[in-house]
């Protein structure tokens, strides 16, 4: 902790050298704009601006056209501003149509300023520059600051969900602080640049969702200027600057949170655990004690009957209900300051969040500044410097491996009802579970485990400066910045006991101790990771007539120096002392490695008559992954688009009075794609050896090893890998914008289609003999295909004092396998089951040497209802003439009619096969559909915002226990162990089955239980209620009094409810494995207020 908060100190420094370096800023725009008025003597006029509903409007800007002589509004919405009589004045302001008035010889001006509903005047950024909405011909769709910050996650992703058409979402887990899984289109991870630089998902998550002013997604060819990382598509991120001319701004935002989980499977409790128990051992005839026995038992557990005196205890525990809170605290504040002068703008924030699990002592917290300044030095040199940085701190206690939560998340299901946290109850004495050690649930705190530390440090520094030539509408601009991210991760797992305890002889007797097992751990891990990159950048743009040509040249390279230093101590010497010294049970590695980049970019933008657009651009990539000779690549794109509202045969018609914008467009590119994955290693085309490979202990005397010393080894890194390059990426897309009743109405609609080739394979027709221990040399072979279309439609109107807007957006997108080298099969059934070659992708097929979860399964058609039908049945169902088939089970399809149920009746099932943790290479990713529907209305004050997210279309493969049902060695979930076949009697086989909705319960030995069949894979749809926002500004002529401008209070809700097709069994449907045993996400109720001064 106290890296932490030196941590903190460091920051502060940089923030208060921000502030000092913007108070030039400041001080520099005001002195401006006092100087004016006083050179400026001709005539005093004043005014108000007010909106359509006479409200004032503060801090619009009031400029003398032509000139820098300009003022803002006041809180009233008034200014005063020395001119001459034939000045013209120009109002302007986010969100409304800029006003011209010329002053005249009025001594007082009442302006009004209108919304603007014409989006396609709208600033879009696309790749190195901006553009006009109505004059991009390629698929690029944008968010602004109002619908990014409306969101109680932690990260940027998170804050994205169901808001964008082109994106799919799926987030598996809501520990704090985890991200979202965000794709463009189901290509994969997509490429992030923040302000103009390239930056890695770590960066982009972590931003403040209210320091961001707009993101922009690039869908199609057109991201080929970002050559071999854009095969995926790229997300552009462009953080708040202040405005000129307007005063100094500070805004509030603060909310406390209380987070739960969605959704979680009821838990069975004692009674319910011993009777599902003994329903099973009955049903399969392995009852341990007699009948009468165990249904005085159940009576026991059933009236949770105790005897303190006698030991007896049946009481049960809930041990989700007391160790999973409903009520995790999250809170947030975040603060700004913005404005600007005649020639600068200014914006510098600090925020910070602080968010438990709920589980105790788990706890993530992020601090965030941001400072963005600019200035004019003239009219042809414009300077700007950007601050980032963050620190973020993940505490928790310190267990075994890589996942702290995975222990907690386990204990939830694994730990039985009829256990209590603490032997006798005696809380100085843990209780030693059975079949648990390790994960009781008390034990797992910080006091108890260790602490384990997790703290980073990133600061990032941009300076960019703008030079305008004198040759007409070309401009030079250079941007150099400097990142830099150190993770420390501090680690100590410590022992505890666990106790059993024996009533007769009063004692407590140690039935598991940690640290006496050597099962303790101590870890240092130190790593740094530091790049500077720049830009060189020629932009033209310049109108010749009716013809408008743009163009972009220029040069970019970046260079990453990375570092990691681990230390690590296992068993631990001293574990009250954190500490680590000189030991036989240490283990140190290190790790550096220096990797640069460089790329020349082009683009060439020409319109005429913002009716013909045409886009061309390029990208000469070099990238370190290859040797010398192979390391360039040309990336090109084209995008066309055709504006048929802009023709006068349009315009003249009379569908031109409703029908507003129509755009056709289309595009093409080539892209390239180095992630090469696991088969091709970073600088696998060297030669050499791997240190650290191996290890022995050497005699100092070769005839005695009473002295000896241990001795590292290395291994030869084998062939240099020189057959392998670039994947190769072709990408198009067609699409349509449209507008209806002046741009109330609008929408867009895309097709789209990548193709992938070049992607790594190891051939299976090139065989080295074993005592070589060489192998293949991986190369470009195999392919794939992502096809679908994304669209959105939104309605933006106003009626009287009633301002809303209804949107509904959608994706869909998959991928299918082209070929797959060496599929060699030696009868047709094998190809038929075993080949990937154009088929959809992800649909594999289970085995006994691994892809457990996939969806090649059996199809169930029914349900046996009585032993009758079972003794009749044609088809042998179990491979033992339906002896183990019970009423209840389910019946499979005899595909191929040959009378048994066999490998031969298997067919896919489903979308993608399930998640696994150690492998999600062949899982189901995102949802094949994504959509979103987003609602906002304002009315006198008040405002209302929704927005309901969706995924469809992907695959729920249920495992282990949910098939099999309760053990004695776990607990087990209600819906599958309760709601069963079962006998009238449990405990007498004769008597009447009882329809259930699941099979008996008969474990591993039931027939609907064996291997995977379709009655327990579930396709997973869902809608939910991700946000929901109702809040509250009060009156202005309130809150002026005590010098506010806004005073916001709201109340927001995330994930109040999901439809979903998991809903009966229990789960979150975004989970990631087989067994359920997830963190789902958060549902989270906040309250918050936003002021303005």
């Amino acid at each position: 902790m106290n890296d932490f908060f030196n941590n903190k100190l460091s920051l502060l420094k940089f923030i208060l050298l921000s502030i000092a370096f913007g108070s030039f800023f400041v001080s520099e725009g005001y002195a401006t704009t006092k100087s004016v008025a006083i050179t400026q003597q001709e005539k005093t006029i004043k005014g108000k601006v007010t909106d359509d509903n006479d409200e004032p409007l503060i801090g619009v800007s009031v400029r003398v056209a032509g000139t820098s002589a300009g003022t803002v509004t006041d809180s009233d919405g008034m200014f005063q501003l020395n001119v001459a009589g034939s000045d013209v004045l120009e109002f302007s302001y986010v969100g409304y149509k800029t006003v011209k008035v010329t002053a005249g010889n009025k001594p007082f001006l009442s302006v009004i300023l209108k919304e603007d509903q014409e989006i396609l005047d709208e600033i879009v950024v696309v790749g190195y520059g901006t553009k006009r909405k109505g004059s991009i011909a390629a698929a690029v769709t944008t968010i602004g600051t109002e619908d990014i910050a409306r969101t109680t996650s932690s990260t940027v992703s998170g804050a994205l969900v169901g808001k964008i058409a082109g994106i799919t979402t799926r987030q598996k887990s809501g520990q704090p602080g985890s991200g979202t899984s965000i794709q463009i289109r189901n290509m994969g991870t997509p490429l992030f640049v923040i302000d103009g630089i390239i930056k890695d998902e770590a960066q982009f998550n972590n931003l403040d969702v209210n320091d961001i002013e707009n993101i922009s997604i690039l869908k199609d060819g057109a991201a080929a200027i970002y050559g071999v990382k854009a095969a995926n598509g790229v997300v552009l991120v462009t953080t708040k600057n202040g405005s000129k001319n307007q005063k100094a701004a500070v805004t509030l935002d603060f909310n406390y949170s209380w987070q739960s989980w969605t959704s979680y499977p009821r838990m069975l409790n004692a009674y319910e655990w011993q009777y599902a128990n003994y329903m099973k051992e009955a049903n399969l005839g392995t009852l341990s004690v007699s009948p009468d026995v165990a249904r005085a038992e159940l009576e026991k557990w059933r009236t949770g009957y105790y005897n303190p005196e006698t030991g007896e205890d049946y009481r049960g525990f809930d041990w989700r209900d007391n160790y999973v809170s409903n009520a995790a605290p999250q809170s947030y504040i975040h603060a700004n300051l913005s404005g600007g002068g005649n020639k600068t703008t200014y914006y510098l924030s600090i925020s910070n969040i602080d968010q438990d699990a709920v589980f105790k002592d788990y706890n993530f917290q992020r601090t965030n500044i941001q400072s963005n300044f600019n200035i004019d030095i003239s009219e042809k040199l414009k300077l700007g410097f950007r601050l980032n940085g963050r620190l973020e701190n993940r505490t928790n206690p310190a267990l075994p491996g890589s996942d702290d939560y995975a222990n907690a998340r386990q204990a939830v299901f694994n730990l039985l009802p009829i256990y209590r946290p603490y032997a006798n109850d005696n809380p100085n004495y843990l209780n030693n579970v059975p079949g648990a050690s390790g994960l009781n649930l008390a034990a797992l705190t910080i006091d108890n485990a260790g602490k384990s530390d997790n703290n980073t440090t990133v600061v990032q520094i941009d300076w960019d400066m703008e030079w305008k030539t004198p040759i007409k509408g070309l401009t030079g601009k250079g941007i150099f910045s400097y990142w830099t991210s150190q993770n420390k991760v501090n680690n100590l797992e410590k022992g505890w006991k666990e106790y059993t305890y024996d009533r007769a002889a009063d004692e407590y007797i140690v039935a598991y101790d940690k640290s006496a097992a050597n099962e303790t751990w101590m870890e240092r891990f130190d790593t740094t990771i530091k790049e500077f990159s720049g830009q060189f950048l020629l932009n033209y743009d310049n109108m010749f007539g009716k013809h408008h040509v743009t163009g972009v040249g220029g040069f970019e390279f970046t260079k990453r120096d990375y570092h990691s230093l681990n230390v690590q101590q296992h068993p631990v010497e001293n574990e009250f002392i954190d500490l680590i010294s000189t030991n036989d049970n240490n283990l140190v590695s290190e790790n550096k490695a220096i990797t640069s980049t460089a790329s020349w970019v082009f683009r060439v933008g020409y319109d005429y008559e913002n009716r013909y657009i045409l886009d061309l651009s390029a990208r000469y990539d070099g990238s370190w992954k290859f040797p010398k000779g192979n390391r360039w690549g040309f990336f090109p794109s084209v995008s066309a688009a055709w504006r048929i509202s802009e023709e006068n045969f349009f315009k003249n018609s009379s569908v031109s009075s409703w029908f507003s914008n129509l755009k056709l467009r289309a595009s093409y590119g080539m892209m390239g794609d180095d992630n090469l994955g696991g088969l091709y290693l970073d600088f696998a085309y060297l030669s050499g050896y791997t240190y650290y490979k191996g290890q022995s202990l050497m005699p100092d005397d070769p005839f005695s090893s009473v002295k000896s010393k241990k001795v590292i080894g290395s291994a030869p890194k084998g062939i240099p890998v020189t057959t392998i390059s670039w994947m190769k990426i072709k990408l198009m897309n067609v699409g349509i914008d449209f507008g209806f009743f002046d741009n109330r109405l609008t929408g867009e609609f895309d097709l789209f289609k990548r193709m992938r080739d070049g992607i790594p394979g190891t051939p299976s027709d090139i065989m080295f003999p074993l005592e070589t221990g060489l192998s293949a040399l991986p190369e470009n072979m195999n392919s794939d295909m992502t096809v679908g279309f994304d669209a959105f439609v939104k309605w933006n109107d106003k009626v009287g004092d009633l301002k809303y807007s209804v949107g509904a957006n959608i994706t869909f997108a998959r991928q299918k396998n082209g070929k797959r080298h060496g599929e060699i099969f030696g009868n047709a059934w094998d190809k038929y089951r075993w080949a990937q070659s154009n088929r959809w992708s992800n649909v594999v097929l289970n085995t006994d040497q691994g892809n457990a979860g996939g969806v090649w399964m059996w199809e169930v058609i029914g349900r046996f209802e009585t032993q009758e039908q079972i003794d009749s049945y044609p088809v042998d169902q179990d491979g033992q003439n339906n002896a183990t088939v019970r009423p209840g089970d389910v019946i499979l399809r005899d595909v191929n009619g040959d009378g048994i149920i066999n490998d031969f009746d298997e067919r896919p099932q489903a979308y993608a096969s399930a998640d696994w943790p150690w492998d999600s290479s062949t899982s189901n990713k995102n949802p094949l559909i994504s959509m979103g529907i987003n609602l906002g209305f304002e009315w006198k004050g008040v405002d209302v915002a929704a927005d309901f997210a969706g995924g469809f279309k992907n695959t729920f493969v249920a495992d282990w226990d949910l098939k099999w049902g309760v053990t004695r060695s776990v607990n087990g979930y209600y819906y599958n162990n309760i709601d069963v076949w079962r006998h009238e009697d449990i405990f007498d086989p004769k008597s009447p089955w009882i329809p259930g909705k699941f099979p008996a319960l008969r474990g591993q030995e039931s027939h609907s239980g064996r291997w995977w069949n379709s009655f327990y894979t579930r396709e997973v749809n869902y809608l939910r209620l991700r946000n929901l926002v109702v809040g509250y500004s009060l009156p202005k002529n309130w809150i002026r009094k005590v010098g506010m401008e806004q005073c916001r209070i709201y109340f927001q809700g995330t994930n109040l409810f999901c439809l979903s097709s998991l809903h009966d069994y229990g789960f979150d449907p975004e989970i990631s494995t087989v067994n359920g045993q997830d963190y789902p996400q958060h549902k989270v109720l906040t309250l918050g207020v936003n002021v303005k001064f």
